[in-house]
């Protein structure tokens, strides 16, 4: 029975779609949920009145639920239907055979371009079939924080440099992908991961270097009471004052932040002036309506700083890195052992013995993984909620609990972040617990 199923096209294709099917349900009911909770909690949570007017909580609490209902409805149409119908009638193997067509001469034949093409239409397709969507979300579901738009000349060279930089960048990569697993052949898998791996180790060197750039410019902390603050917290905890680093982000939206990233001499605290008072500026007259009032008082600052100083602390950034690691292996065993099993292929449509890499890594990593992938990513998400307790838990050892307290109540109303969440849906879908949550277990830590 079991050599029969595993051997079978037609069963696998079903198994596939039940995957589909189960795991957008699974996120439908959790968002239905926290939509529920949404329209059951009509009147502000006491504890956030005093930063949270009513009429604000009003606004987000439309913008949640209009903003729910359209992810359902966009999922029901979009991944569910639409999947099942790529799935059923065989649309990547067509779309497969479309971009063997468009070579045009005998060197275009060759894997590697047929693949390139092939990514690239399946680009066009995403992106086509999401437009509806762009289009609703921009037009009908009223952002709390509106932006002026950019000219129109502005925003077409923004969407070709974008267009240009991406077809670069999806050639190279299928290119390598493609001549990696004919070259090394079932020792494949192995190259993967350690191509993953230098990736990693890449971009954990280039994050220092990569923030300025793209997120804003370091500039000096001109608030020299809450620098005399910073240099006894770091001091008494042994964390070096220079890594901590102020950033002027480009754009004034940007949520007030502030993180820790790094290890030994590369470590970094970082903190956005969007959550300093007033953007940490003396000067108050270049500053919008948006931007007055906004952001921490210095204690509150410094025990954000002491939070982020928890993760320092308690190997967070190493713990973190391993678990990823963990979770890297055992999705290439996985992908090892499905990666060859020809039924897979013949099951979304393609002929016995064509199984090209670029389909396998497709059909595998975004179908057959699904179960594995979903439940992965509970178990990370339930690692980093569980950091920010241990980081939380740090702040209070050193004396700022109380100062910690309202920097979460401050921050959250600055962000515009709705402060109530089903806990089914938060556990499945937050990298940090609800502010209620933290502030709960703040108050269990003083008992």
């Amino acid at each position: 029975m079991s050599a029969h199923f595993w051997d079978d096209p037609l069963a696998i294709l079903y198994i596939i779609i039940a995957f589909l099917v189960l795991d957008n349900l699974w996120g439908v009911y959790l968002m239905l949920r926290d939509i529920q909770v949404a329209y059951k909690t009509q009147q502000v949570p006491n504890v956030i009145s005093p930063y949270l007017p009513q009429e604000l909580y009003d606004k987000m609490r439309v913008y949640k639920i209009h903003k729910g209902w359209f992810t359902i409805v966009n999922t029901l149409l979009s991944a569910v239907i639409l999947g099942i119908m790529e799935l059923y009638f065989g649309f990547y193997a067509w779309l497969y055979g479309v971009a063997g067509k468009c070579a045009l001469s005998k060197w275009m034949e060759h894997e590697a371009c047929v693949s390139v093409i092939f990514v690239l239409l399946l680009s066009v397709y995403f992106w086509l079939k999401s437009v509806p969507a762009m289009i609703y979300e921009s037009c009908c579901i009223k952002s709390l924080q509106p932006r002026p738009k950019p000219p129109w000349w502005s925003r077409i060279c923004h969407f070709v440099v974008d267009l240009v930089v991406g077809a670069m960048i999806t050639t190279l990569v299928v290119v390598a992908l493609v001549y990696m697993f004919i070259g090394l052949g079932p020792y494949a898998p192995l190259g993967l991961y350690l191509q993953s791996l230098i990736l990693t180790m890449i971009v954990l060197l280039l994050i220092p270097f990569m923030i300025h750039p793209f997120v804003g410019q370091s500039v000096p902390l001109e608030n020299s009471n809450l620098r005399t603050q910073l240099e006894y917290l770091t001091r008494q905890v042994g964390f070096p004052m220079s890594q901590v680093r102020i950033i002027r982000v480009h754009d004034p939206n940007t949520g007030s932040n502030a993180f820790f990233y790094g290890c030994c001499c590369l470590k970094r605290i970082v903190i956005f002036d969007t959550l300093l008072l007033n953007r940490g500026k003396s000067d108050l007259s270049h500053l919008t309506a948006e931007e007055l009032g906004r952001g921490l008082a210095d204690p509150q600052v410094v025990a954000v700083v002491a939070h982020e100083l928890g993760h320092w602390r308690n190997g967070h950034f190493y713990k973190a890195i391993m678990a990823f690691q963990v979770h890297l292996i055992l999705t290439i065993l996985l992908f090892a052992f499905l990666f060859s099993h020809g039924p897979i292929y013949q099951a979304v449509g393609f002929p016995p013995g064509l199984q090209p890499t670029v389909i396998g890594c497709l059909i595998i990593f975004g179908f057959v993984l699904t179960p594995y992938m979903t439940l992965a990513n509970f178990s990370m998400l339930s690692m980093t909620r569980c950091f920010e307790y241990q980081a939380d838990r740090f702040a209070y050892q050193l004396g700022y609990g109380g100062e910690l307290r309202q920097a979460l109540l401050k921050l959250y109303a600055d962000n515009l972040a709705f402060p109530v969440s089903d806990p089914c849906y938060s556990s499945w879908n937050h990298t940090h617990p609800t502010m209620l949550d933290r502030l709960s277990r703040l108050e269990e830590f003083r008992r």
